[in-house]
């Protein structure tokens, strides 16, 4: 009697597709020892963001955003404050002079059309107290779910072809017996890559802001002399960045249990012998 076989197999399946949103966090800071000042460059700062953005999240009657809505959403959070006393090198708080106070609010905006995001981008870029802390880019989740499918197919396929071509070689054929999801390994970004930091976009973004506020302090000193140009300053600031959406991997893996025809062929006699037996 030829003795069972039995392979197990590991299969991988992912599938590919480039980013359908790009979410884009903001942040809203003010700091000053005046309060009042503080809250209301923060107030006017997210409204200029809500104003900016409400023209392009336009709705359907039931609420749900337009198919040529280039925002599929974006929200703006309550305003929020910590007061402090102001330190010296050493950390230590100098009770002799007035408090600062933060005043902080947060946004955070879905973008459908990826042109759009850029050109927003830019524009929130050279806002003051505006900074773009994240740019994420997503799938939605019919497609997410679609290509998590064809993931998932392609590693169970996958797993097939190694049983197969392992028995072929020893002349055996093989069927499943027992499939398992496997948990991706640290780095895959799990079984879905959910999100795609832009590293190079962030660093010219910080960049940009930073130029843009070198540039305003530079005109409020020249304001205060009473002069009516800057010289030397930089157009850079104001050049567009480059923004294209990132594809994004869906991961699938799974364990198989193979064993040869003739084995499960030899069990379910053997099975059907022992019911015959009871029956009797």
């Amino acid at each position: 009697m030829v003795a069972p076989l039995e392979i197990y197999v590991d299969g991988k399946g992912s599938s590919f597709r480039v980013a359908e949103r790009g979410y884009l966090r903001l942040s809203v800071t003010s700091t000053s020892t005046d309060q009042s000042q503080a809250i209301s460059n923060v107030q006017s700062a997210a409204a200029t963001i809500t104003a900016l953005c409400r023209p392009l999240a336009t709705k359907t009657e039931d609420g749900l955003p337009h198919v040529d809505a280039a925002v599929t959403a974006f929200t703006v959070t309550p305003l929020s404050t910590v007061s402090q006393y102001q330190r010296d090198q050493n950390y230590r708080q100098l009770l002799n002079r007035p408090k600062e106070h933060t005043v902080t609010a947060s946004s955070e905006i879905i973008f459908r059309d990826m042109a759009k995001l850029a050109d927003v981008s830019n524009e929130l870029a050279c806002m003051a107290h505006v900074s773009v802390s994240e740019i994420e880019w997503r799938l939605t989740d019919a497609t997410r779910a679609q290509l998590e499918r064809e993931a998932r197919v392609k590693a169970i396929t996958d797993a097939v072809h190694k049983a197969q071509d392992y028995a072929g070689v020893v002349g055996r054929q093989v069927i499943a017996v027992e499939i398992k999801d496997q948990p991706q390994a640290p780095g895959l970004y799990g079984a879905y890559a959910p999100a795609y930091r832009n590293q190079p976009m962030m660093q010219q973004m910080m960049q940009q802001q930073a130029a843009v506020h070198q540039q305003l302090a530079a005109q409020q000193a020249a304001a205060q002399q009473g002069a009516q140009h800057v010289a030397g300053i930089s157009t850079s600031a104001s050049e567009g960045l480059t923004l294209e959406p990132k594809t994004i991997a869906v991961f699938a893996q799974v364990s198989a249990k193979f064993v040869s025809r003739d084995d499960v062929g030899c069990a379910g006699r053997k099975r059907s012998r022992q019911a015959d037996d009871v029956d009797v």
